[in-house]
C-alpha cells in the first residue's frame, strides 16, 4: 500500500511528504532540545522547517529534469527518512545551508548531459560550490564531481577545464573583499582551517549505529544490481549513473573526515543515496519486497528515538 502510494507523483504525494517533513522536524527539535524551551526553539528554527520543505520540491525538480529516477516519489521519501535517522542534520545551520546551496550546483552538474549552455552550467555549478564552501569548507570536494562530470559527459574543452576555477573563486574573492573592507580577515582565515577528524566513537551509540548499519546493508545490496541495469541502459543514463556513484563516494569521504561527528555530516549522503535506493526499489518486481523495505526504514526511524 505504501509502496504503491509513493510510486506516483500526484499532488497528494507532495502534500503527504510536506507533512512528513513537518513531523520529522517536530520530532527532531523535541529530541535535541528539552524543557520549556522546546517551543521557542521550534519558532527560532522555523526557517529550517520552511527550507526543508523547499528542498523536497528542489529535489523533485532536479530528479525530474535529469531523469534520475522513474516517475515516482521514492527518492523524496527516502530523503525525509534519512533526516529522521539523523535529526541534527536539519538543525546544524552551516551544514544545512551548505547542502541547500549544493543542490543548485548538483542541478547544473547533472544537466551537463545535454549540450545546452555548457559553459554557463559549469560556471554556475562551481559558483554554488564556492558559496557552499564558505559555510562548510569541505564542500569544495564537489569540484571533483564537476570535473568528473565534464569528463564523463565529454565536455573536455580547455576552456571548460578552466571555468570551474573561475566560478569557484568568484564568490570567495567577493567575500574576501568584504571582510577586507570591514577589517575582519581573521574570519576568512578561520574558514579555511580544514579541520578534520577520523575518530568515530560517536557512531557506536545505538542511535547512530542502527541507521548506519541499515544504510551500509542497503548500499551493498542495491548498488551492484542497480549499476548492472544502468550499464544496459541508454548512453545518457549510463553516464548519469556513473556521476551518481562518484557522488556517493565523495559524500562518504566528507562524512568520514568531518571534524564534528554528530550526525549532521550525513546530510551530504542524503541526495545520492536517495537516488540509489529509489532506483533499486522501482526496479523490484516483487511488491511485498518494496513494502518490506519501506516498513523497515520506518521502523528504524522510530527506533532511533527509543534508544
Amino acid at each position: 500500500m505504501i509502496a504503491n502510494f509513493f510510486n506516483k507523483t500526484k499532488p497528494i504525494n507532495f502534500l503527504v511528504l510536506s507533512f512528513l517533513v513537518f513531523l520529522v522536524y517536530i520530532i527532531a527539535v523535541a529530541t535535541i532540545y528539552s524543557g520549556d524551551s522546546i517551543l521557542s526553539h521550534m519558532i527560532r528554527k522555523g526557517v529550517f522547517l520552511v527550507a526543508s520543505i523547499l528542498i523536497i520540491f528542489v529535489l523533485n525538480f532536479i530528479i525530474r529534469k535529469n531523469s534520475l529516477t522513474d516517475n515516482n516519489t521514492f527518492a523524496l521519501l527516502f530523503y525525509i527518512l534519512f533526516i529522521g535517522f539523523f535529526p541534527f542534520s536539519i538543525l546544524n545551520g552551516k551544514i544545512f545551508l551548505a547542502n541547500l546551496i549544493l543542490l543548485f550546483a548538483f542541478r547544473r552538474i547533472y544537466s551537463l548531459r545535454t549540450s545546452i549552455k555548457t559553459k554557463q552550467k559549469i560556471f554556475d555549478s562551481a559558483f554554488w560550490i564556492g558559496i557552499a564552501s564558505l559555510f562548510y569548507t569541505w564542500s569544495f570536494i564537489y569540484l571533483f564531481l564537476l570535473y568528473i562530470a565534464i569528463w564523463i559527459f565529454r565536455k573536455m574543452e580547455w576552456k571548460n577545464l578552466f571555468i570551474p576555477f573561475i566560478g569557484f573563486i568568484t564568490p570567495i574573492f567577493i567575500f574576501y573583499s568584504y571582510l577586507l573592507a570591514i577589517d575582519d580577515l581573521d574570519r576568512f582565515i578561520e574558514i579555511w582551517q580544514f579541520d578534520y577528524s577520523i575518530i568515530f566513537k560517536n557512531y557506536f551509540s545505538l542511535k547512530f549505529l542502527i541507521p548506519i548499519i541499515l544504510l551500509i546493508i542497503m548500499v551493498i545490496i542495491s548498488i551492484f544490481p542497480t549499476t548492472k541495469r544502468s550499464l544496459m541502459a541508454k548512453i545518457d543514463y549510463k553516464s548519469t549513473w556513473s556521476i551518481i556513484v562518484v557522488h556517493i563516494g565523495l559524500a562518504l569521504l566528507i562524512v568520514l573526515i568531518a571534524p564534528v561527528k554528530n550526525g549532521s555530516e550525513f546530510l551530504f549522503l542524503f541526495f545520492p543515496l536517495s537516488i540509489l535506493f529509489a532506483n533499486y526499489l522501482q526496479n523490484m518486481n516483487k511488491y511485498w519486497y518494496k513494502e518490506a523495505i519501506i516498513y523497515l526504514f520506518a521502523i528504524i526511524f522510530f527506533s532511533v528515538y527509543l534508544v
